[in-house]
């Protein structure tokens, strides 16, 4: 009898074990699903983010091949990728080494001072570019070159669509786009031609034409056309992921692969 008595109480003990474990075991899994759905909520991205993001780097996608086509990988680019927006954009075809400063650590994540801009001198890159620099001046100058609309219909154009955007935290983004070339920029002006008769559109071409024609900067035509329509007349390329974080409201580029 104190054989069977032994045997229950032994019972018991290993059942009240296996309920505790299995408690455990059931917290443990609660906790992991609850972490779960937390990691994707605060790791997706709303559609005013997207919106946001866009809006915010829109115009550096623009000239990101200043960056993604350049060989050199020294400050060389990112003086080329500062004058060339500021004078799109701007209107403005030159920079001192103060301005030049103040603009790539407004718009890049990178360790760079002054004395590192002024010792780049001219580069081969920065000569296709039609770039000079007046070193008693510390002025770098891209030169207006007035172009041919013979010229201009044998220029490649390229755009960079983008395809995915990856939330790594609050701070940070990380955005893969894809590149498309259009190796004959009036393919542009005839898509929407074509487009406007054959679907009663009536989309302003006037931007593309004053482009063609040479009277207007490029960034007056990348920006009238609809990234969804790139694919319909643009050559697809490679792709490339940019990484984005937020400083002070302000959108840096950290990364480009």
């Amino acid at each position: 009898m104190k054989k069977i008595n032994s045997i229950v109480s032994y019972i018991k003990k290993i059942s009240k074990e296996n309920i505790g474990v299995s408690i455990l075991g059931i917290v443990v899994f609660v906790f992991l699903i609850f972490s779960f759905v937390y990691l994707l909520r605060s790791r997706s991205v709303s559609e005013i983010e997207k919106r946001e993001l866009d809006n915010k780097t829109s115009s550096l996608v623009n000239f990101l091949d200043d960056l993604v086509d350049s060989k050199s990988k020294q400050v060389d680019k990112y003086i080329i990728f500062a004058l060339d927006y500021n004078y799109n954009v701007n209107s403005k075809n030159n920079m001192t080494t103060d301005e030049l400063l103040s603009f790539i650590k407004d718009y890049f994540v990178i360790d760079i001072t002054k004395e590192d801009i002024n010792n780049v001198g001219i580069t081969e890159d920065m000569i296709e570019k039609n770039i000079v620099y007046d070193s008693n001046k510390e002025l770098f100058t891209m030169k207006e070159i007035k172009k041919s609309g013979t010229t201009i219909a044998n220029e490649k154009i390229v755009f960079y669509v983008r395809e995915k955007i990856v939330k790594v935290n609050k701070k940070k983004y990380k955005l893969t786009y894809r590149r498309y070339v259009i190796e004959n920029p009036y393919d542009i002006l005839n898509y929407y031609l074509d487009n406007n008769n054959k679907n009663n559109e009536s989309f302003d071409v006037t931007p593309i034409r004053n482009y063609l024609m040479g009277s207007t900067k490029i960034s007056s035509l990348k920006n009238v056309i609809n990234p969804n329509d790139i694919p319909k007349f643009g050559k697809k390329d490679k792709k490339i992921k940019v990484t984005y974080v937020v400083e002070n409201d302000n959108i840096k580029i950290s990364k480009i692969k």
